[in-house]
């Protein structure tokens, strides 16, 4: 996966999204820090052109809270 990070993003986090979207899926990704909040966005293009949207809150800034709303995210655009 090509990821773009922000430079507050930790290095695993690109990781953590490739085990919870799968790494043969993703085209491209985007994680970004929000300027306002702590909250990271992440922009995750599929393969086929889908885009899913996240939006990584504190209390989900680690390994296992990232890939849970990466899961969600995936759920609510009817991917998974």
């Amino acid at each position: 996966m090509q990821a773009q990070l922000s430079r507050s993003i930790p290095s695993w986090v690109p990781q953590t999204i490739e085990q919870a979207v799968g790494r043969s899926r993703i085209r491209n990704s985007q994680i970004i820090e929000s300027p306002r909040s702590a909250r990271w966005d992440v922009i995750v293009e599929l393969q086929d052109g889908t885009e899913v949207l996240a939006w990584v809150d504190t209390d989900h800034q680690t390994p296992q809270g990232v890939e849970t709303v990466m899961r969600q995210a995936l759920y609510d655009a009817g991917i998974v």
